[in-house]
Order: structure tokens, then sequence, then C-alpha cells
């Protein structure tokens, strides 16, 4: 079984196990030359393997390692994969893979996380990733705070209808403008609630400091979690947008969202600017995150990495400095995780990542600008005050409420 991982420690030269021509690293886990991994990358992202054969027969590989039977060898390259995966537990016999193997175990395949999970059991700390664990506790009591406030809102008869009478199911219902500022100051003080239980850098800033890290970090922490959940709970539906952790907005719902507003001025510029905004966040943010198809533990990773992002780092020396040191704290993790399940180059999966976020930094700036057109169009007032954001607000009246 060994022979198809890698060629032995005797031999002095070691040799692609697709087209068998000399290399001196492996990609993907495996030996295979980068021309090769180039190959079975590019078939993967398409999700369309090469249904036929050149030679008619399927065994053009075993005539010439070297053919250009793209069936043939794509069918190689995935036998590889496959007993690498079999065979991997045999390959790592260190102590310090089996420290962190419970771990990697439990979560090779992909468990979605909401706030149910943090009803269930989640891993200790102790495991050999306790940063990636205390985010994905954190996050799901996030979610936890998120439903919690969201629903409290309703009448009672809303709560009778979700189908069970432990209020472990979501009920999605289209979004108004009436509830888009309540939802968004119940997501900020989850986030608030999920830095302070997550990063211990987080929790020992000044009440001050934190507001201006959420300030700044809050929208891009939206993005990264209305994605994640959004791609989830809606495959089929490209045009369904989750507005906040329980409603939605899609072409038709925007024809009704401003029904419920005070005053009806402006509306169809709104209507418009807003079906333009949720249009512009499926092509940077949905779209690329479907496509590269985080797991869970990637999409914690992009989480942690949204809370300590780039903006955050701008605000002082200080800032910088804590959140240089968490975002490489993240990274190690995941370098770890990687190399447990045998993703010995992974720079292009890293980028991948990195590339969705970086999408969706541009999708919050250019959101902001909306914001700012709304404020022409004499919307969301209610959320301002002397040219304060809701954010500010949320902070001002916490202040106000210890004082």
């Amino acid at each position: 079984s060994r022979a198809l991982l890698s060629t032995t420690m005797e031999e002095e030269t070691r040799r692609c196990l697709i087209c068998s021509i000399p290399i001196d690293e492996c990609h993907l886990g495996i030996d295979c030359c980068s021309a090769c991994a180039v190959f079975y990358r590019r078939i993967r992202s398409t999700n369309r393997p090469p249904a036929k054969c050149k030679g008619g027969a399927d065994d053009c590989w075993l005539k010439d390692r070297k053919t250009t039977c793209r069936k043939c060898r794509f069918d190689r390259f995935t036998e590889v994969m496959t007993n690498a995966h079999a065979v991997d537990e045999e390959i790592y016999l260190d102590s310090d893979y089996d420290r962190s193997r419970n771990y990697n175990d439990r979560f090779t395949e992909t468990n979605f996380i909401d706030h149910t999970s943090f009803l269930r059991g989640l891993p200790s700390r102790s495991t050999g990733t306790p940063i990636l664990d205390g985010i994905r506790w954190g996050y799901s009591l996030m979610c936890q705070i998120r439903k919690c406030g969201e629903t409290a809102t309703k009448p009672a008869d809303f709560h009778f209808k979700q189908g069970d009478y432990d209020g472990s199911n979501v009920r999605f219902f289209p979004s108004t403008y009436s509830v888009v500022v309540p939802n968004a100051r119940i997501l900020i003080s989850a986030i608030f609630e999920f830095g302070k239980l997550t990063f211990p850098d987080f929790a020992a800033l000044n009440e001050k400091d934190r507001g201006s890290c959420i300030l700044t970090n809050w929208q891009l922490v939206n993005i990264v979690d209305s994605t994640y959940r959004t791609t989830h709970y809606f495959p089929d539906h490209p045009m369904k947008w989750l507005a906040s952790y329980t409603t939605t907005v899609d072409d038709e719902s925007i024809d009704h969202h401003f029904d419920d507003m005070p005053q009806g001025t402006n509306v169809e510029e709104a209507k418009e600017l807003l079906r333009k905004g949720t249009q512009r966040s499926k092509a940077m943010s949905r779209d690329v995150f479907k496509r590269i198809k985080p797991d869970d533990i990637e999409f914690l990773v992009l989480f942690g990495l949204s809370f300590w992002n780039n903006e955050v780092a701008l605000l002082n020396d200080h800032f910088s400095e804590t959140t240089e040191r968490n975002r490489a704290a993240i990274l190690r993790e995941l370098n770890i995780v990687y190399k447990n399940r045998g993703m010995m180059d992974y720079a292009t999966r890293l980028g991948e990542l990195l590339c969705y976020l970086d999408n969706a930094e541009n999708d919050v700036s250019l959101t902001n600008v909306d914001i700012e057109v709304y404020r022409l169009l004499d919307f969301f007032n209610e959320a301002y005050k002397h040219g304060r954001t809701f954010s500010e607000l949320e902070q001002s009246s916490s202040e106000n409420e210890r004082a």
C-alpha cells in the first residue's frame, strides 16, 4: 500500500506516481509533479471529470504512464488519492500526531455549525488546536444569541409554528425595513460576546477599544457568516441571501422590503440599490465561497481572520500587534490540521481561502458606499445620531446602561 503513496527511503530518485517523471518535492500530499497536480486541481475545480477514454479501453495509463488521455490520467490520480487517504493513519505514528489525531478524526467531514452546536458536545481546548475549538464554541454561542434575540421580537404564536417546542429549528421569513436595524444590533451584541469568550486578547481590552474593534470588524464578520449559512441553507437558490440570522432577501421579497417603513419617499431607488447590492454580494462572496467549498475547519479560520481583519490592525499600534499575533496563531492551527490530513502542499488552498476573504473585504467597502447612498435617500435615519452608525449607538447605549 505504501507504493501508492511515495517511493521508499532507499530509492535515490522519487518519481511522480502519475506520469513517472523524476521529482524532488510532493504536491497535494502525495508524490506527484506540479504539472499533474495542476491538471488534477483544474478538473476538480470544474467538477467535470473526463468521460471518455482516448483509447476506448480505460487502460491508457497501464500502457504508457505519460499518456495524454485525460480520463485515464485523472482515474490514476483518483486511485492514488483514494489509497493515500485509506492509509493515512498508518504513516503518522509519532506522539504529536497521536495527540492531535482525535481532533482531526472528529472533523474530517464537514459538520455545519449553528446555534444547535452550542447545545451539543464540542471539542475541548485540550486538543492540538485550542483556538479553532474556541472559535467553534464562540461562534455557536453567537448563533444562539442571534436566534434567541431575533425570535424574541416575534409574537407568541410565531414560536409555536416553528415545528418543535425546543426552538432548535430556524424558521426563515423575508426581511423588511423595520427589522434591519434591530437585527443588526443583536448581531453586534453577539459579536461582542463571541470575542470575549473566544479571544483573551479581546477580553482584556477596555470597553472603548472593544467597541472600536467591533465597529471595524462587524460588517466583514457578517458577510462571512451570511455567506456560510446562505450556502448551506439555500444551495439551489442562488439569488436568496440571509439578511440576518432568521431573515432572507431575494428578488421577490425586495419588492416588499420597504412596505413597513414610516415614510415612503425614494422607495423605488432604494429597492434598486438593495437589488444591486445583493447581486454584487452574490458575485463577490457567495459564488467564490461556493466554488472553493470551505469545510467547517476552514470556515472557522475565515471567521477568526474576519474578526481580526486588516482594518482592525490599522486602528493603532497595539491593535496591529494584537491582530497579527492572533491571525498568525489561527493560521498555525490550520497548518496543523492540514498536515494531519496529509496535505503537505496546501499553499494553493490557503491562497483560495485568503482570496475569498479579500473579495469579502471589497464587498464590505462597496456596501459602505451603498449605506451613504441610503442616507442621501433618507433611509435608516433611526440608525444614526449626529453621523454615528448604529454600531456606535450600540456601544453608547451599553455604556449608558453600565453608568
